[in-house]
Formats: C-alpha cells, structure tokens, sequence
C-alpha cells in the first residue's frame, strides 16, 4: 500500500502506542504540533476571567489569535492535515495543491473549514461521528445514580425487593469505573481537563506513563463484576446488564475451592455481605486483593424506584437511541420528542412521541441529545418553568440548547436536581448565573452540592478514545487504497 509523504498533525491528538505503529505505516513523515493555541491561556483565565465571559470554548481565542503564517508554515507541504480544535483558513487550502485530506479528530467539521472550497480544490475532508456514542450513553446514567444517592437516600427501611441495593452497588460500579465524581472535583476546583487538553497543557506521553494513569476513566460495557453472598442482587444484576457489564453471581461456603480462587481473581470488584463471609475468609481475600471486596452495607442507598417513573429524552439520535433503550430496561416508561417523529424506532424500543410542552410536563427524569450547534434554546425558560418539582434533568449534549440562568434558578431552590456536563461556555459561577463576590471568584467549588457540576466526561474512556483515532486512521487508509 502506498504511504502518505507528510501529514501535520495540528492539535493534541491521543495516539496511544498502537496508533503509532499504525500511523508510521501509512506516512514517510509526520510533524506535530501539540497545540495551536495561544500560550498562557489558562493563565490569563486565571487572572482576567472577564476576557472569557462571552467565550464559549477556549479554542475560539486560539482561532482568533493564531496569525495564518505560524499556520502556513506549519501546514507547508502536507498531503495529510489532522486537526481538532483548529480552524483551516481557505488560504491554506488554495496555497496548498498537494493537500489531498482533512480529517478533524472531533465529531464535526463544518465550522471548522470551508467543505465547499475543498470540495472545489478536490481535497476530502472528514471528521469522526458516533466514536463516543455508548460512553456518553452511560455516563447518563452515571451522573443519574450520583444524583439519587444525593437527593434521594435511603429512609433506613427494609429494602424489600432490593431496590435500594441495585441503586447502591450500579452506583458504586459507575463510580469506580467512569470516575464520575473525580472529575467532578477537578471541575468545580477549576480544572478543566478537557480544555487543558485543547491547550496541550495535558500531556499524554506514553513513553513516561502507561494508559490507566493517563486515561483512567473507562466504560463500564464489558467489566467482569461479581456478587459473592449477597440476598436479593437480582435487580442489581439485571440493571449492570443493562450496560453491558459481565455480571458473575455465587454462593460460596467452600472457599478452599479452585473455583473459588477463579471467582475472585477474574472479577475485577467482587461485591459481597461481610455478614455472610466467616471474617478470616474476609481477612486473607483483603490480603490478595486489596480494595476488590466491597461491603454491600457499606454503601449508600437509594429507595428510587423506577417503575413508576417517565424518563423523558429531547432528541433521538444515536446517544438519544441508547439512552431510550437502556432507560426500557431498567424499567422506566419513556417518552421523546424530536423534530422528526420516527415511528419505527418508537415500535423497537417500545418508547412514545409527545410534544416538548408534555415531555416537559410529565417526565420524572429529563435528558437531553440534541445535536451540537443546531438545537440552540430548545430548552427555554418556559420549559424549565413546567418541570416538577424533584426532577432529575441531565445534558450532556449541548450547553447552549438550555436556558442556563432559569434552570439555575430551580437548581438554587433545589427543585430540580442536574446533572450538567455541558454549560454554554465554561462551568463557571458566571456563567451559571450565580454571585460572585469579584471578579476572580468564578470557581465553583461547594456551591450547588445537589447537583452534579462535571465537563466533558462522556467523551473520554479509554475505550472511546481509542476507537476515536482507529477511526481516524481508517480515514488515512480507505484514501490510501482508494488512490488511484
């Protein structure tokens, strides 16, 4: 197969190590750029968050700032330019006659570049959709159990049909595993990873780290879990299916057993009732596996029940699809509303089309999946006014989709609890319309504790992340075969 002669590579794209080996076969040199953004940004936000106030993303300064010679020289000669964050003026397309491919490592393009210019100049440019689809779908329901641990808590009554343990141990699962609250912490403390990233301020040098201290968050689909001693784990075995995870069940007396041995050395947690393991048994597994016995008891609890419970979902694409799906089967009624009814996808997952006044009006949870950029207000002031009261409502879709300052106000008066994962700019007090006593006291940190304040995690797993570049790499070869 032939082999790209230069590919420029604009922003701070994760390659992890077999990325690399892939890439180095398709081109005879590639340059890197970590970022194409103005240094001391985060510095400058720091210190002059005014600068920011009307800034939706860091990188529209980058855009703004980066003078075209730095990119030009950068860009010159390239058959390949791989780019995020930065933008691709039309006069590097048309001083550039060797430029045969575009691809941003992000799920859109069209602000970004001139697709009709390119087109013109026979350049294809492409983008990578759909990579993160199942790991924003789960990270739903992640920002969902921490808001029923917080606002919905166990009374302390008999848990009789194991509502409340299915609520505790998924809880404990999503937030081993997805890190959820980690990122949460860093968010209302003020750092936001996911820019820091843009800016090429985080570093992901796998020559110095491995992958798990670079990217520790992961998807839950396909984690081996099991449940040693535990009464009534039905409900919460069925609703870690629901996510894929591989659930493993026993009742152990005999723990001289090789099976055993197998069971607890397999399972990457094992969930169990201490009350109903001798105490040595308890005393020499915490010994070979540190951390990988959890007490049942142990945990938080939430009576939330969902059978009774709406889970409303505005918009049905891809995420909204799995959403709907998942939501089935852990036993809510769902209803949607979309710009286009689908009639079939409604019989499929046994879900129901209302209007947004409705949707609005009857649902118990909320959560939003509209495409970026294109559903601007959707969620507008009369809306939020409808919800009920004790509404869960998550987006983690599109900031700008939602009227921010009327939903913080529900938010302040704690009747509607949010998992907010995108804001219409950064997560700041300002931006969230809440008090500052000055200018530089933008930080979040205790305020709204009922809620779940985090940015950008629905995107970074270890695992979407490496089906993000694979794809864009399936980019590079599909051209590369198809060249005539």
């Amino acid at each position: 197969m032939k082999k790209f002669k230069k590919v420029v590579i604009l922003d701070t794209v994760i390659f992890y190590p077999e990325h690399r080996q892939l890439l180095n076969k398709l081109a005879d040199e590639v340059l890197e750029f970590p970022s194409s953004l103005p240094e001391g940004l985060s510095k400058q936000f720091a210190e002059m968050p005014e600068m920011f106030a009307n800034t939706k993303c860091y990188t529209e300064l980058g855009a703004n700032n980066t003078p075209l010679q730095l990119l030009m020289n950068r860009m010159e000669g390239a058959e390949v330019i791989i780019s995020c964050w930065t933008n691709i003026p039309d006069e590097i397309l048309r001083l550039n006659p060797q430029l045969k491919l575009v691809i941003f490592w992000t799920h859109e393009k069209e602000h970004r570049i001139n697709v009709d210019l390119a087109r013109e100049l026979g350049i294809e440019v492409k983008n990578i959709p759909d990579y993160g689809t199942e790991a924003v779908a789960e990270v739903v329901f992640a920002g969902l159990w921490q808001l029923l641990t917080r606002n919905y808590a166990s009374d302390g009554s008999a848990d009789k049909k194991g509502d409340g343990l299915k609520n505790a141990i998924v809880n404990d699962v999503f937030t081993r595993i997805r890190l959820l609250p980690e990122n949460e912490k860093n968010t209302r403390l003020g750092k936001f990873a996911h820019h820091f990233h843009k800016l090429g301020q985080v570093k992901f040098d796998f020559t110095k780290k491995n992958l798990e201290q670079l990217i520790p968050e992961r998807m839950v689909e396909n984690k081996l879990i099991g449940i040693l001693n535990v009464d009534k784990a039905e409900k919460a075995m069925k609703a870690l299916r629901t996510f894929g995870v591989i659930v493993e069940e026993k009742k152990i007396s005999d723990f001289t057993l090789a099976s055993t041995y197998k069971f607890l050395a397999e399972n990457e947690v094992v969930y169990c009732d201490k009350r109903l393991v001798a105490k040595s048994e308890v005393d020499k597994i915490e010994q070979m596996w540190p951390g990988k016995l959890v007490d049942v008891e142990t945990l938080a609890k939430s009576d939330y029940k969902f059978a009774d419970k709406v889970f409303g979902l505005v918009g049905l694409g891809r995420i909204g699809q799995q959403v709907a799906r998942m939501a089935r089967e852990l036993g809510f009624e769902v209803v949607y509303y979309s710009k286009r009814r689908n009639e079939v996808i409604e019989e499929r997952l046994g879900i129901k089309y209302v209007g947004l006044d409705e949707l609005a009006k009857v649902s118990d949870v909320v959560s939003i999946h509209v495409p970026a950029h294109k559903a601007e207000g959707i969620v507008d002031k009369r809306f939020i006014e409808a919800m009920k009261d004790g509404v869960l409502f998550i987006n983690t879709a599109d900031g700008n989709a939602v009227d921010q300052l009327a939903l913080t106000e529900r938010m302040v008066r704690n009747e509607i609890f949010a998992y907010l994962d995108v804001y219409p700019g950064l997560p700041r007090k300002d931006i969230l319309g809440l008090p500052m006593t000055d200018k530089k006291d933008w930080k979040l940190h205790k305020v709204l504790a009922n809620n779940v304040l985090a940015y950008r995690a629905g995107w970074k797993t270890q695992e979407s992340i490496r089906v993000k570049t694979y794809k864009l790499l399936g980019e590079m070869t599909n051209y590369l075969m198809n060249d005539k």
